[in-house]
């Protein structure tokens, strides 16, 4: 009986994990479709040319490691090696944007700290 409770348990612990994984793989998604957004410039932006075209490079970059935390949480086998990289190098991109006075950065950054925490509890009860 106590061995079918571990299972259970255990059993318990893996859907746990899964749900959660599910849920990163999807806030991820969210992540990137925000950049993906992020790169159209609204009409009547008095933005030169130049910060336009900066503008999209550095949300598509953002978007592509979004991209890259996503796939990485695709399947059960969490590629945590690309996914520590991608997020150190879409930290890298974004921290310059923090500083500007716009919601949808701003909310981007709460979004973005929110996921940081629920992808460390995954790592470390899932891993």
């Amino acid at each position: 009986m106590a061995a079918a409770a571990a299972l259970l348990a255990f059993g318990c612990q893996d859907r746990e994990c899964e749900a959660a994984r599910l849920e990163l793989k999807q806030d991820w998604e969210t992540l990137r479709d925000t950049a993906t957004s992020r790169q159209q410039i609204p009409e009547g932006t008095s933005l030169s040319q130049g910060e336009q075209e900066e503008r999209v490079r550095t949300w598509k970059s953002i978007e592509e490691r979004a991209e890259l935390l996503r796939s990485s949480f695709e399947t059960s086998q969490v590629t945590w090696s690309a996914a520590d990289k991608a997020r150190k190098e879409l930290g890298g991109l974004f921290t310059p944007l923090q500083a500007k006075d716009d919601p949808v950065t701003k909310g981007f950054a709460v979004t973005l700290d929110e996921v940081d925490k629920r992808m460390s509890t995954f790592r470390s009860q899932c891993e």
